[in-house]
């Protein structure tokens, strides 16, 4: 990738490349993101994805996907569009991007008529580094002509086994997003996923007009985090001493398979001590966001969810993650 001899970046402003150059990357990702350094593949795909090519992104959570299209977004002219499928991920990401001075946003249910419309002006007047779009917002044909008019850095598509029958988190929306390669084919193109197999992969490729695209697979191996199975005699008292005896003070994440669940642990483990939020699609949205909020803000909390919560969440100090429903295969 050429790099200029010296690039001088403000974090507050971040200057796009004219046309023909390419900023130096690492330059920007001291000092914008505050790294020292790429990890892993990084590297390899920043400079693939800002030289126009296309790829698919498997890494673990954790392995810095979410790097490999802000970076090129920030390099490259235009905009980056991030196509995610939860509100939850698109509010932490969005806001970790303005805390750090980059020009971000974000296009989904939750914004009035007039917040949509002041956010659709921006992205034309090229006034946006990256934009979150949620799948089924990107496929009307408002949306669709509003990008036509205006300059695309990218399309990344984050979640990206969510585009696969075979995958766990199917979204039948996600298929429509063949269109992409259809309508913009000289835009690049990034899917990224923490979890896919040889199947989904696949999948993946064929739908989204990856086929001769590289694919960058990092390692699984997390030397870190291990996995605990105990047999079910009284649940709610079991994770009620669980969290007790090994994680007193520690933030962590209970699943639950139903609305119902999510809502009587929470109540109980708050009846016993432990600060829990509840956190599922039933809520309205200014309550799911208030306990997301206080989840990342605050310390020692614990949120029992559905699996309508999880993805995308940047919480370093979450310290283990119980389900009281056994999920339907090793892979989920």
């Amino acid at each position: 990738m050429p790099v200029p001899a010296k690039v001088s970046v403000d974090k507050t402003s971040v200057d796009k490349a004219t046309p023909g150059t390419v900023p130096d990357a690492l330059a920007v990702l001291n000092a914008v993101f505050g790294l020292p350094g790429f990890r892993g593949a990084q590297a390899a795909i920043v400079g693939h994805v800002t030289d126009g090519g296309n790829c698919l992104v498997l890494m673990p959570t954790g392995g810095g996907k979410s790097l490999c299209y802000q970076l090129p977004s920030l390099l490259r002219e235009g905009c980056g569009i991030v196509v995610s499928p939860l509100i939850a991920l698109m509010r932490d990401q969005v806001a970790g991007l303005l805390e750090a001075g980059v020009k971000a946003a974000v296009l989904n249910s939750t914004l009035s008529w007039d917040e949509a419309s002041a956010i659709e002006k921006r992205l034309i007047a090229g006034d946006l580094d990256l934009l979150y779009v949620a799948p089924e917002r990107l496929l009307t044909p408002r949306c669709l002509a509003l990008l036509d008019r205006a300059r695309i850095a990218l399309f990344a598509i984050d979640e990206a086994h969510c585009v696969s029958q075979w995958g766990h988190d199917f979204r039948p929306e996600y298929i429509g997003l063949s269109v992409i390669a259809e309508r913009f084919p000289d835009v690049p193109r990034i899917a990224l996923t923490a979890t896919a197999d040889d199947l989904t992969r696949r999948e993946i490729t064929e739908r989204l007009g990856l086929t001769d695209a590289p694919q960058f697979v990092a390692s699984f191996d997390r030397p870190n985090i291990r996995y605990e199975i105990v047999d079910k005699q009284n649940a709610p008292a079991q994770l009620q001493a669980f969290i007790r005896d090994r994680h007193a003070g520690d933030a962590g994440i209970v699943y639950c398979l139903s609305r119902a669940k999510v809502e009587d642990t929470a109540v109980a483990l708050s009846k016993a001590g432990i600060p829990a939020l509840p956190y599922h699609a039933g809520l309205d949205a200014n309550t799911r966001a208030r306990n997301q909020d206080r989840f990342i803000n605050e310390d020692g909390i614990v949120i029992v969810a559905t699996v309508a919560f999880g993805m995308g969440i940047d919480k370093p100090d979450v310290r283990f993650v119980a389900h009281l429903d056994l999920p339907k295969s090793i892979e989920a």
